[in-house]
């Protein structure tokens, strides 16, 4: 770059953004971080000195509203803005995710192929280039900014994201779909491997039997990711406690993990307000739980989130499907989630259907018995959750039409919160 180009650097060691996450129609950044705005993009990253963030400011870049995020499994996913009144009736949120990864998205596009987005991603290397030679005449804040920049580096950016997935044991696949409510800011602890029923439809699943974590194991892995997040730990204030079935661990491991996670991860000393747990349920590990762990779930210092995979009510889709459940023991399940949602209020049970796809004429109606026939009011606690399977997603642009369709119709007609559910990992 031009000695013009370089003398347009602007460093900004320090900036404070939201102490709480909001639902909102423009970027907000949450927490302490620092920026560096080159001449046509903004660089932001967290108090380690790990990029975070990439938001464009030229002409070129599609959207003002839209950025880059990058997240601690190294993944670029980029936030489009679209139109936020639609978006925002389709996933409860102001912004489209859209993943560098197959996920099971039924919308179109790729802005990861577009000229202003690949620009960004590529002018990284050059730009830590131009900061390097800034270092030596910078001083205070802004020097030590720019030495823990030159320490992150793609390659150690990678590498950090493998020590993440090395000290939890585990690739983490896919994060609860509540989780969206801290903008998948989270911090992972693995409970427990493997999941009661490995059905034949999930294209997430371990594989493997459900097992439980030892105390031992999930303590390593609080002290490790206590390091590995290290100066940015209070920038965290949820964590989810996975994998796929953390409530099968039982009461007491469960009980156990969260609050070691409370005390190792300093969730109290968060700069963020209203921390969050989040984990993932069956209806089976739902129905058999002791009803003892309910209240002293809800008396956490935190706010919980369970979401429960029930995929279906009707009984041919569960048998399509090959999940091993009736339609009897999705019903009780959900009226095991109902009334708990109306007793305790700092615990929340979602539940997750799955949606498109060539699947039996009951299964829409089995979600309308569930959404709108069990209740005789409107709740918006306890959000249901529609997944678009993945092998059956409609390739025809008229096919992404009807399947939206046929999801805006179950939401006029349910009284509980639906929002399409996207798979995202960390």
């Amino acid at each position: 770059m031009s000695k013009r180009g370089i003398e347009k650097i602007e460093i900004t060691p320090e900036k404070w953004g939201a102490r709480e996450y909001r639902k909102v129609s423009y970027p907000v950044r949450y927490g302490r971080y620092s920026e560096i705005a080159a001449p046509n993009h903004y660089y932001q990253f967290n108090l380690i000195g790990e990029l975070t963030f990439i938001q464009g400011r030229g002409r070129d870049w599609p959207h003002p509203a839209e950025w880059l995020k990058r997240t601690a499994g190294n993944d670029w996913v980029y936030y489009s803005a679209g139109e936020y009144g639609e978006i925002f009736d389709l996933l409860g949120e102001y912004y489209l995710p859209c993943f560098s990864y197959p996920s099971n998205s039924p919308f179109g596009g790729d802005p990861f192929g577009q000229t202003a987005v690949k620009a960004a991603l590529a002018f990284w290397e050059p730009l830590l280039e131009i900061l390097d030679s800034l270092e030596a005449d910078a001083v205070g804040p802004t020097r030590e900014l720019l030495g823990r920049i030159r320490e992150n580096p793609p390659e150690a950016l990678r590498r950090r994201a493998e020590r993440l997935h090395e000290l939890l044991g585990a690739q983490v696949t896919v994060l609860p779909p509540d989780s969206r409510h801290v903008d998948y800011n989270l911090i992972p602890l693995v409970v427990a491997d493997g999941c009661l029923y490995n059905c034949g439809f999930c294209s997430v699943k371990a594989d493997r039997a459900f097992r439980p974590r030892t105390r031992s194991d999930i303590a390593d892995q609080v002290e490790g990711l206590r390091d590995l997040y290290g100066r940015n730990l209070p920038n965290c204030n949820a964590v989810f406690l996975g994998q796929h079935d953390a409530l099968q661990a039982g009461a007491d491991l469960l009980l156990w993990a969260a609050g070691t996670a409370w005390e190792g991860l300093e969730l109290g000393r968060s700069h963020l307000r209203d921390p969050r747990f989040f984990l993932f349920g069956s209806a089976d590990s739902l129905l058999q739980a002791p009803a003892a762990l309910w209240p002293a779930l809800d008396r956490l210092p935190c706010r919980t989130h369970l979401n429960v995979g029930l995929e279906s009510a009707d009984p041919a889709t569960l048998r399509a499907l090959q999940k091993p459940l009736t339609a009897v023991d999705v019903d009780r399940a959900f009226e095991r989630m109902l009334a708990i949602n109306r007793e305790y209020p700092n615990l929340e049970v979602s539940a997750n259907f799955v949606f498109g796809g060539d699947l039996p004429p009951g299964h829409l109606n089995s979600l309308l018995s569930l959404f709108r026939d069990k209740l005789g009011r409107t709740c918006d606690k306890g959000a249901v959750y529609l997944s678009p399977l993945q092998q059956g997603l409609p390739r025809h642009p008229e096919g992404k039409r009807e399947l939206l369709r046929d999801f805006r119709q179950l939401k006029r007609q349910s009284r509980l919160p639906v929002h399409l559910y996207l798979i995202q990992r960390l």
